[in-house]
C-alpha cells in the first residue's frame, strides 16, 4: 500500500477544487440558460432550438423569471387550480365519457343524415305551397276536360 504524503493530499485537494470550480461554472451556465435561453457554447442542435424557445417564452409572457428558482422549476408554465381540477376530473371520467361522446356523435350524425335525406325528398317533391298549386292546376285541368266533354267548353 502506498502511503499518502503531503504531495498526494495536495494533489487531491487541487483536483477537488478544480471539480468544484467546474461545477460552479456549469451551474452558472445552466442558470443563464434557464433565465435567458442563451448559451454560447451550446451544441448545434440546441442552438437551433433556442431561438424558438425564446419566442415561445415571449409569447407566453414568461420573460419575468427570478434567479431564485432552480432551472428545473422554471421550465414549464404553472396551471391554475381550475385547470388542474378540470384535467383531473376529465382523467377520472375519461373511460365513461369518451365512449358516450363517440356514441352521441354517431347518433347525431345519423339524425342529421336522416334529416338531410328528408329535406332532399321534400325539395324533390316540392314544398307544401307548391303541392297546393299543383293540386289547383290538376283540379282546373279536370274541370276543363269535363266541360269540353259536355260541349260547353271553349
Amino acid at each position: 500500500m502506498e502511503q499518502e504524503g503531503p504531495e498526494t493530499l495536495a494533489a487531491l485537494r487541487a483536483e477537488l477544487d478544480a471539480a468544484r470550480a467546474a461545477a460552479a461554472q456549469d451551474e452558472a451556465v445552466l442558470t443563464q440558460l434557464a433565465e435567458t435561453l442563451r448559451w454560447d457554447g451550446a451544441p448545434r442542435s440546441l442552438q437551433v432550438v433556442l431561438p424558438l424557445a425564446r419566442l415561445l417564452r415571449r409569447v407566453r409572457g414568461g420573460a419575468e423569471r427570478t434567479s431564485t428558482r432552480s432551472p428545473a422549476a422554471s421550465v414549464g408554465p404553472r396551471r391554475g387550480f381550475a385547470t388542474r381540477f378540470a384535467m383531473r376530473l376529465f382523467d377520472m371520467t375519461r373511460p365513461v365519457s369518451l365512449p358516450l361522446a363517440r356514441r352521441a356523435h354517431r347518433s347525431l350524425g345519423r339524425v342529421l343524415e336522416r334529416e338531410e335525406k328528408l329535406s332532399q325528398r321534400d325539395a324533390a317533391t316540392g314544398s307544401p305551397a307548391a303541392t297546393a298549386d299543383l293540386l289547383r292546376s290538376i283540379e282546373a285541368a279536370m274541370l276543363t276536360l269535363a266541360l269540353q266533354r259536355r260541349g260547353e267548353g271553349p
